[in-house]
This record gives structure tokens, sequence and C-alpha cells, in this order.
């Protein structure tokens, strides 16, 4: 690993989420980032040992702790789950990325065929977080919307989506997570890139990120073994901004029906018994 001293053009600007007139003069008169530790493509790097990662040319990968560090001096600050980062050496590429890994056990997608964006999205909505994002907006008119639907990609395990305040003239800036499931747990790859550059932004994701990531033998989500490993609660509907609403919502309904259903058993019983002691009841003699 190579201690450097590099302009952080991009990557200030995407983190700051500012006008891209804005983040330019903010970039100049950054400077450079003093003190860093990083390594720069092309070079393969581990993830948590987990998942290794092939980074490209042109792109440079903080390490967890430098990761952190950096975040804690230029926002957003750190949530305490991230693994890694990659950032952008090239002035043609508007991006950047950020790892996470969430150890919370193995995550049963029994419920892939349930995610219902509109549904999601209006939970989100009236959520304590949606209701916090758009009071804090500064600009009012910004709307809560998908900038990618819900979509779960049985074959690779990946689940993928964006959403956030949008504004309908100035744009804003994109968080676009793919969820990797573990064996017990999931990585999130999350692009960063400002919502104009979003779908030029996306492709070279997914090609020159998405595609070098490989889950390492032992901890692929095939190989989960409900003897030995943590099983999470949580599906995959709980991995989305809104779903934790509609998880609790349904499973009120759930526990509502088996109430009805033990009622009505009980019920059922009850008069079955009764109806017995009758038909047993011995009859007076004339």
């Amino acid at each position: 690993m190579k201690k450097l001293c590099i302009p952080f053009v991009f990557t200030l600007l995407l983190l700051t989420s500012l006008p891209f007139s804005t983040m330019k003069v903010a970039a100049e008169n950054f400077g450079s980032a003093d003190g860093f530790e990083w390594q720069s493509g092309p070079t393969t790097v581990s993830l948590e040992d987990i998942a290794s990662l092939n980074v490209p040319e042109n792109l440079a990968f903080f390490d967890k702790e430098n990761t952190k560090r950096f975040m804690k001096e230029n926002p957003p600050p750190p949530n305490g789950t991230e693994i890694g980062s990659l950032y952008n050496m090239n002035m043609q590429l508007y991006w950047n990325v950020i790892f996470e890994y969430h150890d919370i056990g193995n995550v049963n997608d029994h419920d892939k065929n349930e995610l219902d964006a509109d549904e999601l999205l209006e939970s989100y909505k009236q959520s304590p977080e949606g209701q916090h994002e758009k009071a804090s907006s500064e600009n009012q008119s910004s709307v809560l919307r998908w900038d990618v639907e819900p979509v779960y990609e049985e074959s690779k395990h990946q689940l993928r989506y964006s959403i956030g305040l949008r504004d309908p003239l100035q744009g804003g800036v994109v968080y676009y997570k793919v969820n990797l499931l573990t064996r017990e747990g999931y990585i999130s790859v999350i692009l960063v890139t400002p919502s104009y550059y979003f779908e030029e932004s996306r492709k070279q994701f997914e090609e020159m990120v998405l595609q070098n990531i490989k889950i390492k033998n032992g901890h692929t989500y095939q190989e989960y073994n409900a003897s030995l490993d943590k099983k999470s609660e949580l599906g995959l509907i709980h991995l989305i901004p809104g779903g934790d609403g509609i998880a609790a919502t349904k499973k009120e309904e759930r526990q509502t029906l088996i109430k009805k259903g033990m009622i009505f058993i009980v019920t059922a019983c009850v008069a079955a018994f009764i109806f017995i002691k009758l038909r047993r009841k011995p009859r007076t003699q004339k």
C-alpha cells in the first residue's frame, strides 16, 4: 500500500452533494488528501476476506480504516459498517463507491416475489425516516422517488435499488445500492453519483466494479449451512427502504389470521364436545 498525496476532485463533489457548478469550485479549493493510504489500480484487494475486488486502472481503493477516516473529515459521516471505498483518478468519471458489510446472518430470499415498488415507496414516505428526510430537505419541492425500483437477481443473489429525494429542476445525488447476499450476511456496494450522470455512471460502475467483485469460496450464499451458520430473521424486504413497515403489517395480519383460526378451532372443538355429550346422554325410561 502506498501513501500518496493526490487531488480528490470528483470525490469531494459527490460526497458533498453540491450543484455541479459549486462542486467544481469546492474541488479546486480542496487541494490534496494528505496522509491517507490507498492502493492504486490495477490491483486486487480483499473486502473483509469475504470477497475479492479487482481494482481497474484510474481507480484507487481505500481500506476500512482510511475510508472511515476520510468520511469523518468529508460528509457523509461513516455509519460503522464501511469496509472500503473506491475513488476515481479520471476526470471523466463522475462517481465513487462505498463498500459496507452487514454481518446479520443468512438472509432468506423467500419473499423475492413480494417486492412491490409502489407499496414500498408509500411505506417509506410514511415512515419516520422518510418523513425526516423530506422535512430536512432544503428544497421543499423535492420528491421521494425510485431511481431504480427494487429488483432481485436470484441467479446472482443480488438485490438492487435506489431511492432518494430529487429536485425536479436541479436533480441531486443518487445512492445506487447493490446488496450481494453472502453465507452469513450481505455486502452493500453503493454507487454515489450526480443524478444527471446516473445512467452513464451506472454503466461504468457495473462494468468496472460489479463485474470485478467475487465472493470467496466458503462465503457464498449457496454454501449456507443451517446447522452451522447464523440465520437472519430478516428477508429481502427488510433490506429495502419502507420494507420494515410492510413486513410489520404483514406480520400483524398473519398473527390476526392465526388468532382467528385458533378461535374457530376452539369454538369448533367445544361445539363438537357438547354435541358428543348430548348424543351420549342416557334416555329417561318411561
